[in-house]
């Protein structure tokens, strides 16, 4: 009898679980050439370029270039394809070159799944560009993790395909020690 009582909240935790993971971002029909065009209206808020201190100095690496500083995924997926690897070589060149540089890393998701889901999602997002960073060189202790999930997505207005994908992404952020 014990042994069931206990059993019951495990039931209910596992049951949860499994039905966050039933909502994952799944891929939407693919987007029209009309959706496309479309997309610069949709684009989600972008971060602030850091949030150093004023006057610290050389000035962040990309400030002007914001796809310098993004990676971008495909639904649920956390690997890095090609154009996302080169992003990130040429940002851990940058953190090489300058050790008072500090990069955030920001992991966002679209607005479909649940939010717990899609928070993990943007964890293992963080953490597999964080890892990449690592193993280009780039010091540990000048990387931090930020993972936002669907926090801001959520709040927006996207139902096209072409919306989606500028939210599935890892901003770099760049901060000065």
């Amino acid at each position: 009898m014990s042994s069931q009582r206990h059993a019951l909240p495990f039931c209910l935790a596992a049951a949860l679980l499994l039905a966050a993971c039933a909502t994952a971002d799944r891929p939407p029909p693919v987007a029209t050439d009309a959706a496309k065009a479309g997309t610069e209206q949709q684009k989600p808020p972008r971060p602030p370029l850091s949030t150093g201190r004023p006057g610290a100095g050389k000035p962040l690496p990309f400030a002007d270039d914001d796809a310098a500083r993004t990676v971008y995924f495909a639904p649920g997926e956390v690997t890095i394809d090609s154009q996302g690897a080169e992003v990130l070589r040429q940002n851990a060149q940058k953190l090489k070159e300058d050790s008072q540089l500090i990069v955030v890393l920001v992991g966002h998701t679209d607005n479909l799944g649940s939010p717990a889901y899609n928070l993990a999602v943007a964890d293992r997002r963080t953490e597999a560009v964080s890892e990449r960073l690592r193993s280009l060189g780039v010091p540990r202790n000048q990387i931090r993790r930020l993972p936002r999930g669907s926090e801001e997505s959520s709040k927006q207005k996207c139902d096209s395909e072409a919306c989606r994908r500028i939210m599935r992404r890892v901003d770099l952020v760049y901060e000065r020690r």
